[in-house]
């Protein structure tokens, strides 16, 4: 499959987090798409993170776009802009969002969240034996709840199906094999 010719590139808006870019292109048959949009992104980071009592710590947050609070693992963005390693923005994350931190880090994974319209990335790393070291210190518009859930649980729901947003079900299918390696019962 022969990659698409860039005709022309306009960068409709910009900010911190985010760029809406609109692409002419040029098909490898000759035809030529006029509008094709694309949202770039930093690239973003999740952390399956487990504690020393096989929970898997994980967040509940409220979630605008399905107006539904889900449970999710921790994550969030690279600094945008910066060229911020996935693996400090996932210690950052981590600690941030729920007062834990981790000295056992390994990356299981990186996947395109939605490469027909997003250029950015989404590095998964799991967290083993956690610590809780500082209480959470948010974003000014992040609120969210941290949970303690046992991590055969956390895959129970996964298998179920009950995570609905598929990036973090995806983390979780990612860190599966490496979770059950790692808890005790």
């Amino acid at each position: 499959m022969k990659e698409w010719k860039l005709l022309d590139r306009w960068q409709l808006f910009k900010n911190q987090f985010l760029r809406i870019r609109l692409d002419r292109c040029e098909l490898p048959d000759g035809r030529v798409m006029p509008n094709y949009f694309v949202l770039d992104f930093a690239d973003w980071v999740q952390v399956v993170a487990l504690d020393e009592d096989d929970n898997m710590i994980m967040v509940r947050q409220y979630r605008h776009g399905t107006g539904e609070t889900l449970l999710e693992i921790p994550g969030g963005s690279t600094d945008p802009g910066d060229t911020e390693e996935p693996i400090l923005a996932a210690k950052r994350e981590l600690l941030e969002e729920t007062g834990y931190e981790s000295s056992d880090w390994e990356q299981i994974g990186s996947h395109s969240p939605n490469p027909a319209l997003m250029s950015n990335d989404m590095h998964v790393f799991l967290a083993k034996n956690c610590k809780k070291v500082a209480e959470q210190n948010l974003d000014p518009f992040e609120d969210l709840d941290v949970e303690l859930v046992p991590a055969k649980s956390v895959l129970e729901m996964l298998e179920a199906g009950q995570f609905r947003h598929s990036l973090v079900a995806t983390g979780l299918f990612l860190a599966r094999s490496k979770v059950l390696a790692e808890i005790k019962s």
